[in-house]
C-alpha cells in the first residue's frame, strides 16, 4: 500500500483526542493495536475502512461522466493515467448525504485485488487505531447496508463507527467490473468523451455542440494514430497539440495566401451591398494583433475609398498593448501587404506598425460576455473561435446579445471549425468557394 499518499496531517489532527479513553482504561499501558481504520461520515453516520485498504485520500471534483452507467456511478477519473470508476457510497447504499455531487468532498481511494475504485463520501473524519477486542458484530438493526458488507461497529467517543469490508463488496473482480464500471454498446462515445474531458482541463477550453464535429473527427484521428482501445490517457503537449489543429487558419500569424483571397470573394460582394463609405467593424479576440491587422490591411486594400473604423477587444490586457505596439519580423510579413505602406524597419529584420496605422483601430479590453453594452452597429464581426473560450450556454447568450448589433445584410464570421446555426443567420459563401474550403461565414438575410 502507498501510504505516502494519505494525508495524515489531516487525518491524525484529533487521532489523540481520540484514544484518551482508551489510554485511560490501561492505566497509561501502551496498548497493541491490531489494525487502524480511515472513518469519515456520510450524511449524520459515521463508517470506517481499513487503512490496508487505501491507496491514497484526494480532494477532486473533475470528473468523465459517461453514459449507460448505474445511478451510484458518478463517472470515471483519471488517476495519474489509471482509470478509475468514481462511486458515490451514499447512493449505492441508499444512505441520506448531506451534500449534492457537485458539492463533492473527498474521495477515499481503494484497492480491492486488482480493482482501484474511489468511493465519494461527505467529510473525512480520522484514522483511528483499534483492537479486534473493541470491534462488536454488526447488527440487523443498522440500517440498509446488508450485514454481509460490513466488518463490525466500534463505539468511540459517543459515536457508533461502521466498519465496511470493501473486499466483501467490491471483490471478484471480474464481477465488479460488470457491475460497476460504466458499460455501454458504443464505447467510442465513452472514450471520446473522456478524451475531450481531458482537453478542457489541460488547455482550459470548452467543447461543446459548436465544435464536438471537428473534435470528433481529431479523436478518430488520434485514436487511429495510437491504436486506442481502452480509456485514452493524454498530457498537456498532446492537449494542446490537438487544440492547435482546431484552431482557424493563420491564428497568430498574418494572414497569407490564397486564404486572404478566399475571404474576400466571400466578403466583398456582400459588403458592398450594405457599405459605401465606411465600414465598421468587430473583432472579437484580437490576441496579438496578427488577426486585427490582417483584417484592416485586407479591407483598407480592397475598399480603397471606404473608411475603415475598426474596434478590436480582447481580455487579455497583454494582449491589447502588444497589439497596439505590434511588430513582427520582415521574413513573418506576407507579400500581398504592402511592408513599407504599414510598417517602419525598427532594427535588422523587425518591422513595427505605424503609429498613423494602429491609430486607425481602437483596442479595446472587453468581455464577450458584454456584447450587449456596445450602442453601435456593426458590418462585420469576426469571432473566430469564440465557442472555446464560452461555455454553450455563454456562448449562444454571446451570439444572441450579437445579432442586435449586426446590421441587417451584416457579416458575421465564425472560425473555421465551428459550426452555428441560428434562426436569424443564414450561411453564405463566394460563388465557386466551399464554405470548408474558407470558414464558416454566416450572414443575416439580405433582400435582393
Amino acid at each position: 500500500m502507498n501510504t505516502d499518499k494519505i494525508d495524515f496531517k489531516y487525518l491524525m489532527e484529533h487521532q489523540k483526542s481520540l484514544n484518551k479513553n482508551l489510554k485511560a482504561k490501561t492505566n497509561d499501558k501502551i496498548l497493541e493495536y491490531d489494525l487502524k481504520i480511515v472513518s469519515f461520515r456520510i450524511g449524520q453516520e459515521f463508517y470506517g475502512i481499513d487503512i490496508m485498504n487505501i491507496k491514497e485520500i484526494l480532494k477532486e471534483k473533475k470528473f468523465t461522466h459517461v453514459p449507460n452507467t448505474l445511478d451510484f456511478v458518478t463517472g470515471v477519473f483519471n488517476l495519474r493515467g489509471e482509470i478509475m470508476p468514481v462511486i458515490d457510497l451514499a447512493r449505492m447504499f441508499h444512505l441520506q448525504s448531506m451534500v449534492e455531487n457537485t458539492e463533492i468532498k473527498s474521495i477515499i481511494v481503494v484497492k480491492v485485488e486488482n480493482l482501484i475504485l474511489g468511493l465519494i463520501v461527505d467529510q473525512i473524519q480520522h484514522v483511528i487505531s483499534l483492537r479486534k477486542s473493541d470491534i462488536q458484530p454488526p447488527s440487523p438493526l443498522l440500517g440498509t447496508i446488508n450485514e454481509r458488507y460490513i466488518d463490525g461497529v466500534v463505539e468511540m467517543n459517543d459515536k457508533l463507527y461502521v466498519i465496511l469490508d470493501v473486499e466483501a463488496i467490491f471483490s471478484d473482480k471480474e464481477k465488479s467490473k460488470r457491475d460497476i464500471l460504466p458499460q455501454s454498446t458504443d464505447l467510442a462515445e465513452e472514450f471520446f468523451v473522456f478524451f475531450c474531458n481531458q482537453i478542457e482541463e489541460f488547455s482550459s477550453i470548452h467543447i461543446n455542440e459548436h465544435n464536438k464535429t471537428k473534435f470528433r473527427e481529431l479523436f478518430s484521428e488520434y485514436a487511429k494514430e495510437n491504436n486506442i482501445k481502452e480509456m485514452p490517457t493524454i498530457n498537456k503537449n498532446i492537449s494542446d497539440s490537438i487544440v492547435n489543429k482546431f484552431l482557424s487558419k493563420y491564428t497568430s500569424e498574418l494572414w497569407q495566401q490564397p486564404y486572404v483571397d478566399y475571404f474576400l470573394d466571400a466578403v466583398t460582394p456582400k459588403l458592398n451591398k450594405i457599405c459605401s463609405e465606411e465600414i465598421r467593424v468587430l473583432v472579437m479576440g484580437c490576441g496579438n494583433g496578427h488577426e486585427a491587422f490582417s483584417i484592416y490591411f485586407l479591407l483598407n486594400n480592397d475598399f480603397k475609398e471606404a473608411v475603415i473604423k475598426m474596434i478590436a477587444a480582447d481580455m487579455n490586457l497583454n494582449s491589447i498593448s502588444g497589439a497596439s505596439r505590434f511588430e513582427t519580423d520582415m521574413n513573418h510579413i506576407p507579400s500581398w501587404i504592402n511592408k513599407d505602406r504599414y510598417f517602419f524597419n525598427t532594427s535588422g529584420s523587425t518591422y513595427k506598425i505605424r503609429k498613423e496605422i494602429s491609430d486607425k483601430i481602437f483596442f479595446e479590453f472587453h468581455n464577450a460576455q458584454n456584447i450587449s453594452t456596445y450602442k453601435k452597429e456593426f458590418d462585420i464581426v469576426i469571432a473566430r473561435d469564440m465557442s472555446l473560450a464560452l461555455t454553450e450556454s455563454d456562448y449562444m447568450r454571446f451570439v444572441n446579445d450579437l445579432m442586435p448589433k449586426i446590421i441587417l445584410g451584416g457579416l458575421y464570421i465564425i472560425g473555421d471549425n465551428e459550426e452555428l446555426n441560428h434562426p436569424e443567420l443564414t450561411k453564405a459563401g463566394a460563388k465557386d468557394i466551399s464554405i470548408k474550403d474558407l470558414l464558416d461565414l454566416v450572414t443575416a438575410d439580405v433582400p435582393d
